[in-house]
C-alpha cells in the first residue's frame, strides 16, 4: 500500500478539550506500544465521553471498567501516535489458538481475488451467503494468501470439513 494510503488509514489523535484516547491492552490496562503492531482496545476518557447508559448502571459500569470508556474498537499505535483502527472485538475470529481480525481475511480474499469458498470461513465472513466466484486452484491461493497474511488468516481447503482451518 503506498505511503499515502497508509496515512489516510489513521484515525487521528484525542480532541483537544479530551483527557486521552489510547489503545490499551484491555486485560492488563496499560497502553500498547507505539509499534503498528501490537493490538489493543482503542479507550478513552474526558468530560467529551459520555457519563453512561440511561438507567442500565450493569452496562456503563462494563463500559468504565478501569477508568476508561472501553469503545469495542482494536486498534494499534502507529510510531507517530495515530491510532489506526484494525476491526471490532467482537468481529475477531479466533482459529488456531490466534486472534484473526476478520478485515485481515477480507483483505486477502479480495487482494487475491478469491471467493470465500471454504465452509468455515464463509460461515464467519459472509453469514452462509453463497460465494459470487468459484475458486479456480485451492493450493495455489493459500500459498499466495501465506505470503501476504498469517497462517491462520490463510484459508484451508475448500473441500475440508473441519470447522476451522
Amino acid at each position: 500500500m503506498g505511503k499515502q494510503a497508509n496515512l489516510k488509514a489513521r484515525q487521528g489523535v484525542p480532541y483537544v478539550v479530551q483527557e486521552d484516547a489510547t489503545v490499551i491492552d484491555p486485560e492488563t490496562m496499560q497502553p500498547v506500544p507505539w509499534d503498528g503492531e501490537t493490538m489493543g482496545e482503542v479507550m478513552m476518557r474526558g468530560n467529551i465521553t459520555m457519563k453512561g447508559y440511561l438507567d442500565n448502571p450493569e452496562a456503563t459500569n462494563e463500559a468504565f471498567e478501569g477508568g476508561w470508556f472501553h469503545s469495542g474498537d482494536l486498534g494499534v499505535v502507529q510510531p507517530d501516535g495515530y491510532i489506526q483502527l484494525r476491526d471490532r472485538a467482537k468481529d475477531i475470529i479466533i482459529s488456531g489458538g490466534e486472534n484473526i481480525s476478520s478485515i485481515e481475511v477480507e483483505g486477502v480474499f479480495t487482494a487475491l481475488k478469491l471467493s470465500p469458498q471454504w465452509p468455515w470461513w464463509r460461515d464467519q465472513m459472509t453469514n452462509g451467503a453463497k460465494p459470487p466466484v468459484p475458486l479456480s486452484s485451492c493450493t495455489r491461493a493459500r500459498a499466495r494468501a501465506r505470503t501476504r497474511s498469517s497462517r491462520t488468516a490463510a484459508p484451508n481447503s475448500p473441500d475440508s470439513n473441519d470447522p476451522k482451518p
